[in-house]
């Protein structure tokens, strides 16, 4: 899919790049990090364009994250009316420590290759659904930035830069569980010294 994408740049042009990222918010399996940073290189375009195109695009990455978001909500509900009294309070208690220490993974791992997992954790944690959406948004627009913009400073190999750019989403990730991890121990320290 992303050859034929990248095969009709010419005629699609900034649409190809708005069109990638509601693909890619909505779990369909697709490469929108290396679509996006090719459409960088191809496209000539301003910090200005960059930066609405980052807008909009985050925009339309969330809506086509909405449809996991709600079969998740769905599923979920479904099942949790399935489940005898004991699981559904375990699950509740999973609900509650998505929305605890969760929430902010949703703007840090929507950007990642896990991403297209996060609508579908936040449907099951029956998270609000404004929140929701500001926080892909929040991850989605500076990523989307960035991965435009390597195009204007970087004019040599693209492997290069793809290789750097997957180097780049395993540091995220990486500094992403070490934090949530460290908090997550402080937190419950911070009970444990409390409740003492």
């Amino acid at each position: 899919m992303e050859e034929i994408m990248a095969n009709h740049t010419a005629d699609w042009g900034v649409w190809s790049v708005l069109l990638s990222l509601f693909i890619e918010g909505s779990a369909f399996p697709f490469v929108g990090t290396f679509f996006i940073v090719t459409m960088g290189f191809i496209l000539e375009l301003t910090w200005l364009e960059i930066g609405v195109i980052s807008l909009v695009g985050s925009l339309l990455y969330t809506v086509g994250s909405y449809i996991p978001y709600f079969i998740s909500l769905t599923l979920g509900v479904k099942l949790e009316a399935k489940l005898n009294p004991e699981k559904r309070k375990k699950l509740k208690e999973a609900q509650e420590k998505f929305s605890s220490y969760g929430i902010w993974s949703v703007a840090i791992a929507s950007p990642l290759h896990l991403g297209n997992v996060i609508p579908f954790m936040a449907g099951m944690a029956k998270m609000n659904l404004k929140v929701y959406s500001l926080l892909t948004m929040l991850g989605i627009a500076p990523s989307t930035f960035l991965f435009l913009s390597i195009g204007k400073f970087y004019e040599g190999d693209r492997e290069v830069i793809m290789g750097l750019a997957e180097e780049y989403q395993l540091l995220v990730l990486t500094g992403f569980v070490l934090v949530t991890a460290l908090y997550i121990l402080f937190k419950r320290k911070r009970e444990k010294g409390i409740g003492g």
